[in-house]
């Protein structure tokens, strides 16, 4: 401890800033000095839930509210960067307000507000006229109101986590008035009063969005965002629609229950796609991924086969094909009925582009045996081929199975089939 209070001032408040405010004040007992540097670190984290133990929390949201509000009033700092509140919801909605207030004062940067049940609260109007906020993101807040004048003109990564809304108008001004948004991740709830999501913004790069809800309403995601280059989705509802061009979309990672893979239809210019689609999802009818170079498949669901089949006849210029069993998704004990249907044509990819062939947690059964022997038979331009086995598979195993492959005909004599 000598040693650490040797250091200089700054370094030790960098060093506080790296842990929860309640610990930083703590370390004020150890000496005269210590006893103000928590009140210059620059970033401020009150964390006083625990999913899995809510209730026990709950009883001490009241000296939370008074160790917030103590803190906020002795800290010295001219410039806060962060200030992060995780709380369960029976904090005031004027607490809240007062607090934001205070740190909008302070020139605050990333601002996080988390409630662990949805919190009424009335975010102040000065919070949208910050300047300076350039990461934002609120959990479990209800929004009373929206200006309809403001600007984020700093904001660049925005996280709206089941939020609601007052009304459809309100999701709308609250994205578009952030002129140099690139980051944007947005989780819809139960009765939200949205369900058309408007993303319109010029600047944006990275769009996700999450819809966990088993039972929802057809909601539309309208996105204008043509320079969006990379798009992330989760839809275990199975009743996300996606409308929009997207011309520059580079990357795009879709994990979705529904019964039509409908978003595919939007992404027809992606050039990196990762999937994993329920069972029974259909290929949509006509559409074309042109630019699709890599591509990954989850092999979870007993009709992947079917996908696989699907995307490479769509995909003239795929050039990297990865496949994996996603193990969180799957469960390995329960006897799967997956077939393979050979296509009637080598898809235009196998025969003029496809150069990578990956697979990872390969199980070795008959119908992944015969994907593999098929893809490495009919690829004229592999050059690289790699299996990867589960952990639990022991050596001889996947010697064997490795046999298998290695003997099999290959279309590329240049291709070289190697065991992970």
């Amino acid at each position: 401890m000598e040693k650490i209070s040797e250091l200089s001032d700054d370094l030790l408040i960098k060093i506080l800033s790296l842990i929860p405010t309640k610990d930083a004040v703590a370390m004020s007992v150890i000496s005269k000095r210590w006893m103000s540097l928590w009140t210059l670190v620059p970033r401020l984290v009150f964390d006083d839930y625990s999913e899995e133990d809510v209730e026990t929390n709950k009883n001490h949201d009241r000296s939370l509210s008074q160790f917030v509000s103590g803190t906020l009033l002795l800290h010295k700092a001219v410039v806060l960067e962060s200030f992060h509140l995780k709380i369960a919801s029976e904090c005031s909605a004027s607490e809240i307000g007062l607090w934001v207030r205070i740190v909008v004062d302070r020139f605050v940067r990333d601002l996080k507000i988390s409630f662990y049940d949805h919190g009424l609260v009335k975010l102040p109007s000065r919070l949208f006229r910050c300047e300076t906020i350039e990461t934002l993101e609120l959990t479990r807040v209800t929004v009373f109101e929206v200006p309809s004048r403001f600007s984020f003109r700093s904001l660049k990564k925005l996280s709206l986590l089941y939020v609601k809304y007052p009304d459809e108008e309100s999701f709308c001004r609250l994205i578009s008035n952030c002129p140099i948004l690139e980051d944007l991740y947005v989780e819809t709830c139960e009765k939200d009063n949205v369900v058309t999501y408007i993303v319109n913004v010029a600047s944006l790069q990275i769009l996700s969005i999450g819809d966990l809800l088993i039972e929802s309403a057809d909601e539309v995601f309208v996105i204008h965002s043509h320079s969006l280059k990379q798009l992330n989705i989760n839809d275990y509802s199975g009743e996300l629609n996606l409308i929009g061009n997207l011309p520059k979309l580079v990357e795009a990672n879709l994990q979705s229950s529904s019964h039509h893979a409908k978003v595919l239809e939007s992404v027809t210019f992606v050039k990196r796609l990762s999937l994993c689609l329920e069972e029974e999802a259909q290929y949509p009818i006509g559409a074309v991924l042109f630019q699709l170079l890599r591509l990954e498949l989850c092999s979870c669901e007993d009709n992947w086969t079917n996908i696989l089949v699907s995307v490479l006849q769509h995909s003239p210029k795929l050039q990297v094909l990865k496949l994996y069993l996603n193990q969180n998704h799957s469960d390995l004990d329960v006897v799967r009925e997956v077939c393979w249907i050979q296509p009637e044509r080598v898809p235009e990819c196998m025969l003029f582009h496809l150069k990578t062939f990956e697979w990872r947690n390969y199980g070795g059964t008959q119908v992944e045996k015969e994907v593999a022997i098929y893809i490495l038979k009919n690829a004229r331009q592999l050059s690289t081929a790699s299996i990867f086995y589960p952990d639990s598979v022991n050596l001889v195993d996947k010697l064997k199975m490795f046999e298998e492959l290695e003997i099999a005909t290959r279309s590329s004599r240049a291709c070289e089939l190697t065991m992970g």
